[in-house]
């Protein structure tokens, strides 16, 4: 019984050395595992197991949050720029490429834009992780005035910083060009009404000739209806300047080239000039009707009016990359290159003194482009002078 007392003691204590050394290896390896963790002191092993749990989750997220980044330096209309805490630049927009010129990635900002101020602005930006915003004029970039929107933060243990580009030459020709409207919309006013007045004022002689009086409120009435019509085309253009004019729709431009003809032949027929409709049946353009007969009608008057009696107006079209392609061309005199480019400015006339003697107003052109623009196309005029004129509206095919 004795000895079997001591074995029995003696496995009893060989099970519980075994025992002590097994909770000595697990808590090593627990220790171990924290450690591999990055468990804090005194912080549970599911502690740990929730915390890495919710940084994977986090780092999964970074490929799309990269992604969204590349989208917006990719998209952006602006210039672009992503900067490291050296004030390298990591990373341009294509838009960024195009307009500044100088920058490339892996260049400084100083060395790419040749500007200390903003060097000094995007320094203090990332030291302070606040945003900032500065007007520079930017040499390498031809001349011109931007304002620079910087916008710091934080990647992982390093700071970096979005850098906007807008451009200030925007605002100020517009105020310029606000300016510019205004005083010439008051000289078209003033112009007419000059002349009403003086007619009034000489049909207020008692001894004027019945032919003369006829003839003077013929010229009144003619006077007033382009008075009409400028102020109806200035409040269109600002109804589509401010969105207020509906863009949305569609129509078929047969149906509306069919129309217009029918409403311009008696101009047609003052002017000798023939209008044929050569459109597709059913082709469909992305412009209701409205809008659809405002830009036409403007684009085949212009033609009618001005490619010289006798000659021929056609309006064609088809269908192919994605686009709408229109053309309202005439075999008439032409448009001088000198001239060209500017017929779709407001106010601008090739010949002002034959413009406002046919009624025209000289915002048609304006109209059409701004119309066409809205809709996402563009237009455009290809002539020769002698040779006629090639009026070209291309807007986005619809699926």
């Amino acid at each position: 019984m004795a000895i079997i007392a001591i074995v029995l003691s003696l496995a009893l204590f060989g099970l519980l050395v075994l025992l002590a050394v097994v909770l000595w290896r697990v808590a090593n390896e627990r220790e171990r595992i924290a450690a591999m963790l990055g468990s804090s002191s005194g912080e549970s092993l599911n502690d740990s197991i929730s915390r890495l749990k919710l940084a994977a989750e986090a780092a999964a997220s970074i490929p799309e949050i990269k992604s969204s980044l590349d989208q917006l330096v990719t998209n952006c209309p602006l210039p672009v720029l992503i900067l490291d805490e050296s004030l390298v630049i990591t990373d341009l927009s294509p838009r960024a490429e195009l307009e500044l010129d100088q920058p490339r990635r892996r260049r400084g900002l100083l060395e790419g834009l040749e500007s200390h101020e903003l060097e000094d602005a995007a320094r203090t930006a990332i030291a302070t992780l606040e945003p900032a915003e500065i007007v520079v004029r930017l040499y390498a970039a031809g001349r011109r005035t931007y304002t620079a929107k910087l916008f710091p933060f934080q990647s992982g243990r390093k700071r970096m910083c979005l850098l906007f580009m807008q451009s200030a030459a925007s605002t100020i020709e517009f105020g310029e060009l606000r300016s510019q409207f205004a005083a010439t919309v008051s000289h078209e006013l003033r112009t007419p009404l000059a002349g009403i007045r003086a007619m009034v004022e000489t049909l207020k002689h008692p001894g004027i000739e019945p032919d003369d009086r006829d003839r003077f409120l013929e010229r009144i009435d003619q006077e007033t209806n382009r008075l009409t019509q400028l102020v109806d085309d200035i409040l269109f253009l600002s109804s589509l300047e401010s969105g207020a004019a509906n863009l949305e729709g569609s129509s078929e431009l047969r149906q509306v080239i069919d129309a217009l003809i029918e409403k311009l032949q008696p101009v047609a027929t003052k002017f000798g000039v023939t209008v044929k409709n050569s459109i597709p049946e059913d082709l469909v353009i992305p412009l209701p009707e409205r809008m659809a007969s405002t830009v036409f009608s403007n684009l085949m008057e212009n033609s009618i009016k001005y490619s010289g009696r006798k000659s021929h107006v056609e309006v064609i079209a088809s269908k192919g990359d994605g686009k709408i392609k229109i053309l309202v061309t005439d075999d008439g005199i032409g448009i001088d290159a000198e001239h060209l480019p500017h017929i779709f400015e407001r106010f601008y006339r090739v010949d002002k003194s034959r413009s406002r003697r046919l009624g025209g107003t000289g915002l048609g052109l304006s109209i059409v482009k701004h119309v066409v623009e809205s809709a996402g196309g563009e237009v455009k005029a290809n002539s020769r002078e002698g040779f006629g004129t090639e009026l070209v509206v291309e807007l986005p095919l619809k699926s």
